[in-house]
Protein backbone atom coordinates (compact mmCIF):
# COMPACT_ATOMS: atom_id res chain seq x y z
CA UNK A 1 0.00 0.00 0.00
CA UNK A 2 1.21 3.49 -0.87
CA UNK A 3 0.12 7.05 -0.40
CA UNK A 4 -0.69 8.51 -3.80
CA UNK A 5 -1.14 12.26 -4.30
CA UNK A 6 -2.76 13.40 -7.54
CA UNK A 7 -3.44 16.88 -8.91
CA UNK A 8 -6.09 17.55 -11.54
CA UNK A 9 -6.33 20.86 -13.36
CA UNK A 10 -9.47 22.77 -14.22
CA UNK A 11 -9.97 21.21 -17.65
CA UNK A 12 -9.89 17.73 -16.03
CA UNK A 13 -13.02 18.58 -14.02
CA UNK A 14 -14.66 21.04 -16.43
CA UNK A 15 -17.90 19.06 -16.85
CA UNK A 16 -19.77 16.06 -15.44
CA UNK A 17 -18.23 13.56 -17.86
CA UNK A 18 -14.70 14.67 -17.01
CA UNK A 19 -15.44 14.68 -13.27
CA UNK A 20 -16.64 11.07 -13.53
CA UNK A 21 -13.48 10.17 -15.48
CA UNK A 22 -11.31 11.64 -12.70
CA UNK A 23 -13.41 9.83 -10.08
CA UNK A 24 -12.80 6.53 -11.88
CA UNK A 25 -9.04 7.17 -12.00
CA UNK A 26 -9.01 7.84 -8.26
CA UNK A 27 -11.13 4.79 -7.46
CA UNK A 28 -8.79 2.54 -9.49
CA UNK A 29 -5.85 3.64 -7.33
CA UNK A 30 -7.92 3.13 -4.18
CA UNK A 31 -9.04 -0.37 -5.25
CA UNK A 32 -5.35 -1.36 -5.46
CA UNK A 33 -5.12 -0.74 -1.69
CA UNK A 34 -3.61 2.73 -1.84
CA UNK A 35 -4.45 5.80 0.19
CA UNK A 36 -5.27 8.56 -2.27
CA UNK A 37 -5.08 12.32 -1.73
CA UNK A 38 -6.39 14.54 -4.51
CA UNK A 39 -5.96 18.23 -5.21
CA UNK A 40 -8.18 19.85 -7.83
CA UNK A 41 -8.31 23.22 -9.50
CA UNK A 42 -11.47 25.19 -10.11
CA UNK A 43 -13.55 23.92 -13.02
CA UNK A 44 -12.80 25.24 -16.50
CA UNK A 45 -12.86 29.04 -16.61
CA UNK A 46 -14.21 29.48 -13.08
CA UNK A 47 -11.17 31.37 -11.79
CA UNK A 48 -11.22 33.80 -14.74
CA UNK A 49 -14.98 34.30 -14.28
CA UNK A 50 -14.54 35.05 -10.56
CA UNK A 51 -11.77 37.57 -11.27
CA UNK A 52 -14.03 39.35 -13.75
CA UNK A 53 -16.90 39.44 -11.24
CA UNK A 54 -14.57 40.94 -8.64
CA UNK A 55 -13.52 43.64 -11.11
CA UNK A 56 -17.19 44.44 -11.82
CA UNK A 57 -17.90 44.87 -8.11
CA UNK A 58 -14.69 46.68 -7.22
CA UNK A 59 -12.88 48.13 -10.25
CA UNK A 60 -10.25 49.65 -7.93
CA UNK A 61 -9.22 46.16 -6.88
CA UNK A 62 -10.31 44.10 -3.92
CA UNK A 63 -7.93 43.32 -1.07
CA UNK A 64 -5.68 40.30 -1.51
CA UNK A 65 -7.43 38.60 1.38
CA UNK A 66 -10.86 38.91 -0.22
CA UNK A 67 -9.52 37.76 -3.58
CA UNK A 68 -8.04 34.68 -1.88
CA UNK A 69 -11.42 34.00 -0.28
CA UNK A 70 -13.22 34.41 -3.59
CA UNK A 71 -10.86 32.33 -5.69
CA UNK A 72 -10.70 29.48 -3.19
CA UNK A 73 -14.44 29.02 -3.74
CA UNK A 74 -13.76 27.56 -7.18
CA UNK A 75 -11.57 24.81 -5.76
CA UNK A 76 -14.10 24.12 -3.00
CA UNK A 77 -16.79 23.57 -5.61
CA UNK A 78 -14.57 21.22 -7.63
CA UNK A 79 -13.58 19.02 -4.71
CA UNK A 80 -17.14 18.76 -3.40
CA UNK A 81 -18.43 17.72 -6.84
CA UNK A 82 -15.59 15.22 -7.25
CA UNK A 83 -16.35 13.76 -3.81
CA UNK A 84 -19.99 13.35 -4.87
CA UNK A 85 -18.84 11.48 -7.99
CA UNK A 86 -16.70 9.12 -5.92
CA UNK A 87 -19.65 8.55 -3.55
CA UNK A 88 -21.79 7.70 -6.59
CA UNK A 89 -19.26 5.00 -7.46
CA UNK A 90 -19.74 3.55 -3.98
CA UNK A 91 -16.43 4.47 -2.35
CA UNK A 92 -15.64 6.35 0.87
CA UNK A 93 -14.53 9.95 0.42
CA UNK A 94 -14.32 13.19 2.32
CA UNK A 95 -13.52 16.60 0.87
CA UNK A 96 -11.39 18.93 2.98
CA UNK A 97 -10.26 22.51 2.85
CA UNK A 98 -6.56 23.13 3.40
CA UNK A 99 -6.92 24.00 7.08
CA UNK A 100 -9.08 20.93 7.66
CA UNK A 101 -6.34 18.78 6.15
CA UNK A 102 -3.83 20.26 8.59
CA UNK A 103 -2.09 22.90 6.46
CA UNK A 104 -1.14 26.06 8.33
CA UNK A 105 0.11 29.01 6.31
CA UNK A 106 1.37 32.47 7.02
CA UNK A 107 -0.98 35.39 6.37
CA UNK A 108 0.80 36.72 3.30
CA UNK A 109 -2.32 36.89 1.15
CA UNK A 110 -1.96 35.80 -2.48
CA UNK A 111 1.59 34.58 -1.74
CA UNK A 112 1.13 32.52 1.43
CA UNK A 113 3.69 29.92 2.39
CA UNK A 114 3.06 26.74 4.34
CA UNK A 115 4.39 27.09 7.90
CA UNK A 116 3.59 23.58 9.08
CA UNK A 117 1.50 20.53 8.27
CA UNK A 118 -0.30 18.49 10.88
CA UNK A 119 -0.88 15.13 9.15
CA UNK A 120 -2.92 13.72 12.04
CA UNK A 121 -6.23 13.80 10.20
Amino acid sequence: MALIVKKFGGSSVANAERVMNVANIIVEDYKKGNDVVVVVSAQGDTTDDLIEKAKEINPEGASKREMDMLLSAGEQISIAILAMAIERLGYPVVSLLGWQAGFETDSNYSLARIKRVNPER
